[in-house]
């Protein structure tokens, strides 16, 4: 039953907005550059803690002041407002320097990943005619023939040890230099064209002040995506959309002052990470607690030495967590907001999760958002006054988002399933150097408004609460056409009490020409590992029981641990391509 004047579609209800405030909902997003925002929210408070790098505390005046410094060495290389230089970092005080340095020159920054392989820098490199590349030291031999071989005209290396306390500084570079004896691949050779950060900084001796340079709309931020699930790309993002990220973050009602610290553990070179890792908790003028390379294994330990009141991950970060020892018999009741996003997290880990945090003292419930690399990381997220388990929140305060069916376009109704579709200011600019798949993904409807098609699956309540289905893209089609959603497979495996995680994908039908069957990949719960056998037979039969027939696995995996990405995702390509080497008579049970 739809509520009193609501006409049973979202776009037009807006039914989670009687969860905002007046003044909620009429808090603009800034026009302005992200240095300007950031600067703007924090011009009275430069004494506070801005940056806190293995307890390296960088001041809010600090920062502004090498954000300058920074400006002015771009400009003594020739970098001016449209050119792009590209940033391969991971979370250190100096590529927090060059994004926001790169947003007072109006240029744009080329965020890789230094992980990526150096076919796929020199690729991300080369598209956007980016003539000056920073690469972290360790990963420095992936690009130090970039010049001879015309990609760009100069190299930067960065080290991770020119931020950190004097102690750990002088240990880095002493593994550093022994490293670099052992192996020469790693020894950086210094010249005209490739200089270390030490050198960049000092050839900042321009003395006029650095006009901010904004304009409406521009590029600020290329961050690359799809990897996981398909053809990577190029997503351009502007000044506005961060700016829009971080403000409708604030404006969902989570408790976050300026008072608060924040642990940042997701890398700049990801939406998620520049837009709320980073300039959201900045703009609130907490101290932001960088970590360059984190390891989900000893994501307790962060806890116990930093105290975190907020943070965002991923939902597989919570299952190290909540099997923690260290974190056994602990106080968490500092904890405000811990947040999750990037990935579905499912309702198992969600209860579990909870319960645990209820166990140590945190009166607070998971926070989960829903985002996108195209919508610059997150357009929804839980509010206190509703947080149901299994959804992801209800739209931010100035976004739209509704549910259209995926074959005719029409808008659906409260609780039908079809594709999530989003328009709101988070919305990017396009994809680089390609109008195709641009096109593909941002469609004018018939409102008039711009809508991001996201490629997910699921609906929408009366309450104006998301929940997310899948993606389409994992959606299994038989030969005989059935369609099956995984996520659905994987909710009736994980009501058997012994499995701690599963995911379900397609693999090749053996019978026919054309088609996909499901494949469960999971992973029991460490007590259960020992009886396998008598374990597949429960599970197999609770699929046959509240499945029906097409949908059930074909094959089942045990596994001591999914596989992920680098940044904490389930890694399905990898899941579906293991089942290439794995014999056809196997499939029943497989025991890894």
């Amino acid at each position: 039953m739809f509520e009193k004047n609501q006409v049973g579609k979202p776009s037009v209800d807006k039914p989670w907005l009687k969860y905002y405030t007046k003044e909620q909902k009429n808090t603009p997003i800034p026009k302005m550059s992200v240095y300007d925002y950031l600067l703007e929210c924090n011009k009275q408070y430069k004494g506070r803690i801005a940056l806190n790098y293995f307890n390296r505390k960088i001041t809010y005046e600090e920062l502004f002041n090498n954000i300058d410094k920074v400006a002015v060495a771009l400009i003594q290389k020739g970098v001016k407002k449209g050119d792009i230089i590209t940033v391969s970092l991971p979370n250190i005080p100096e590529a927090v320097y060059l994004f926001y340095a790169t947003s007072k020159l109006g240029a744009i920054a080329n965020m890789i990943d230094p992980r990526t392989s150096s076919e796929g820098i020199k690729n991300y490199t080369k598209e956007v005619k980016s003539n000056l590349i920073f690469i972290v030291d360790s990963y420095y031999s992936k690009v130090k023939d970039f010049v001879d071989e015309g990609v760009v005209d100069e190299i930067i290396s960065v080290s991770p040890a020119v931020s950190l306390p004097l102690s750990l500084n002088f240990a880095y570079k002493a593994k550093e230099f022994i490293e670099g004896l052992r192996d020469k691949e790693k020894k950086i050779v210094f010249n005209n064209n490739t200089i270390n950060w030490s050198t960049f900084i000092n050839s900042a001796n321009l003395k006029e002040e650095i006009v901010s340079n904004y304009e409406v709309n521009s590029p600020l931020a290329i961050v690359h995506t799809g990897g996981t699930t398909g053809v990577p790309k190029g997503v351009v993002l502007s000044n506005e959309n961060i700016n829009a990220v971080a403000l409708q973050s604030v404006l969902t009602g989570i408790d976050m002052k300026r008072e608060h610290n924040w642990l940042d553990i997701m890398p700049p070179f990801i939406a998620y990470g520049l837009g709320m890792g980073l300039h959201l908790p900045l703009t609130i003028g907490m101290e932001t607690i960088l970590i360059p390379q984190f390891d989900p294994k000893k994501f307790d330990e962060l806890l116990l030495k930093y105290h975190p009141i907020h943070m965002v991950g991923v939902p597989s970060h919570w299952g190290h967590i909540i099997n923690s020892k260290k974190l056994a018999n602990q106080d968490l009741s500092y904890m405000i907001a811990p947040t999750v996003g990037g990935d579905a997290m499912d309702k198992k880990l969600e209860v579990e999760a909870n319960e645990f945090l209820r166990k140590h003292g945190c009166t607070s419930e998971i926070v989960k958002g829903y985002g996108l690399t195209e919508v610059c990381g997150g357009v929804a997220g839980t509010v206190p006054e509703n947080n149901q388990i299994g959804s992801v929140g209800i739209p931010f305060v100035h976004t739209i988002i509704s549910i259209f069916d995926p074959e005719t376009g029409e808008e659906l109704t409260y609780n039908e399933h079809g594709e999530i579709c989003v328009t709101g200011p988070n919305t990017m600019l396009k994809y680089y150097n390609n109008d195709e798949a641009t096109k593909e993904m941002l469609r004018v409807h018939d409102d008039g408004r711009i809508w991001v098609h996201t490629g997910d699956l699921g609906y929408m309540d009366e309450m104006g609460s998301l929940f997310i289905i899948d993606r389409i893209k994992r959606m299994i089609v038989r030969h005989d056409g059935f369609k099956i959603f995984p996520s659905l497979v994987e909710d009736v495996i994980l009501l058997h009490p012994a499995v701690e995680s599963v995911k379900v994908v397609g693999i090749a039908d053996k019978e026919h020409r054309q088609g996909r069957l499901p494949k469960a990949h999971i992973v029991l719960k460490e007590q259960y590992r020992e009886n396998t056998q008598e374990i597949y037979e429960e599970i197999k039969k609770l699929c046959e029981e509240k499945l029906p027939e097409y949908s059930q696995p074909v094959a089942y995996k045990f596994r001591d641990a999914l596989l992920f990405t680098g940044l904490g995702k389930v890694d399905y390509l990898q899941l579906e391509a293991e089942d290439l080497q794995e014999k056809p008579m196997e499939r029943k049970l497989i025991k890894e």
